[in-house]
């Protein structure tokens, strides 16, 4: 039976059914990033993220993806590497790719979709970004590009 991605995670700022999670920025001032996080997920042989991140809210500063890969399939292992996106910012829509490349030992990925304030806000407007996150099976795509389109789960 063939398996085809498209991971169907319609992840929006404050759902349900994610978890909250936070980040640490050393980087920037305020840095801490703020936002929601997908079920731990077995590693795919092959494959890239697209991401569709729309932000609509100027008092977010810029939103991005993360993904944290684990050398556990189970439970709350800490993480043993991260990949950050492409930042977006307010006004903007974009469709990011983002390639599942684990480090050696990592067995599962998260994937967080991340916000920062600007500098004195104290919160964003509900809604304030909006993901859409699909999974490419690159065994499955056709004419030799990787990111040529997105398949539906199924035979």
């Amino acid at each position: 039976m063939r398996r085809t991605g498209l991971l169907a995670l319609a992840l929006v700022l404050l759902a349900v059914v994610a978890r909250p999670a936070a980040a640490d920025d050393d980087r920037t001032p305020s840095g801490r990033a703020w936002g929601i996080e997908s079920e731990l997920r077995p590693l795919p042989a092959e494959g890239a993220l697209a991401v569709r991140l729309v932000v609509a809210d100027d008092q977010v500063r810029e939103a991005f993806v993360r993904v944290a890969y684990y050398a556990s399939a189970t439970g709350r292992s800490r993480q043993i590497a991260v990949v950050d996106s492409q930042a977006v910012v307010p006004g903007e829509g974009r469709l990011l790719f983002v390639t599942l490349d684990p480090p050696v030992g990592a067995v599962a990925y998260r994937v967080r979709v991340l916000a920062r304030l600007r500098a004195g806000s104290e919160r964003s407007q509900d809604e304030a970004i909006r993901a859409r996150v699909g999974l490419i099976d690159r065994a499955a795509t056709r004419f030799g590009s990787q990111f040529s389109r997105l398949l539906p789960d199924g035979p």
